[in-house]
């Protein structure tokens, strides 16, 4: 994976979730699901690195206005294998719920905790589509982002994680890695500053949890889970096979 990271540093926030330990005592293959902030303004070179070594597919999970206001960089040969899912971002508007002046810490978490909450609650059909295009892509290699790279994409790893049984410690290390990886653009930064949030650029395994915690109540068991939306039980085992080594 570090090598991985080496070849492409071009891109924000990204990583391979290769390598993993899964429940079966294998590792999830290489090159398979790599996740990443918003790929943009990105050189002719860098299209290329980021989509070699075989079939890509790109999936968009930023909302609308965010992926209009900033194009993926993609060759045009490219923009039909992106796909868009838009979960339309929640930290802002429910940061608007509150006075500034009197936010402590404990309010600001558990409006990121709300805000994961809210990916289970009002966007299970958009992750349903998600792991579908997945199950009908073996082999194709998923780079899936958000504007950061780090909260709706960070759910969606998780996700992925947890079906093919790794540890959850092994699950909150990789998500937690965005506190280091993720690098905010000048604009970013600025917007930051103006709402005066700086947790906006960071991750905390609490939010996670609690993201989970409603996917459970809602979704139910990731296996069961997608074992619906595959078709079956064989059908998911050989998948997961498939995708370890």
């Amino acid at each position: 994976m570090a090598e991985y990271n080496k070849r492409i540093n071009f891109i924000n926030n990204l990583r391979d979730l290769g390598n993993k330990k899964t429940k079966a005592n294998n590792v999830i293959k290489n090159n398979l699901f790599i996740r990443c902030a918003a790929p943009i303004n990105l050189s002719t070179a860098a299209q290329k690195k980021l989509i070699s070594n075989g079939q890509t597919l790109i999936i968009d999970f930023r909302g609308v206005n965010e992926a209009e206001k900033n194009p993926t960089s993609l060759p045009r040969e490219l923009l039909k294998n992106r796909v868009h899912l838009p979960v339309e971002p929640k930290v802002t508007e429910l940061l608007k719920e509150l006075d500034k002046k009197n936010t402590q810490k404990t309010d600001l978490n558990e409006i990121f905790q709300q805000a994961y909450r809210k990916y289970t609650v009002e966007n299970l059909d958009t992750f349903k589509e998600f792991f579908k295009i997945l199950f009908k892509n073996p082999g194709f290699k998923i780079i899936f982002h958000c504007t950061a790279g780090k909260d709706r994409t960070g759910f969606a790893a998780a996700l992925i994680l947890l079906l093919f049984g790794v540890s959850r410690r092994s699950i909150f290390e990789d998500y937690m890695l965005s506190n280091e990886h993720y690098k905010p653009t000048a604009n970013v930064t600025e917007e930051v500053n103006q709402i005066g949030v700086k947790e906006l650029l960071k991750v905390d395994e609490s939010w996670l949890d609690a993201g989970l915690k409603e996917f459970e109540t809602n979704a139910g068991n990731i296996t069961e889970f997608a074992t619906e939306l595959i078709g079956g039980k064989t059908e998911l085992i050989r998948y997961l096979e498939y995708c370890e080594k």
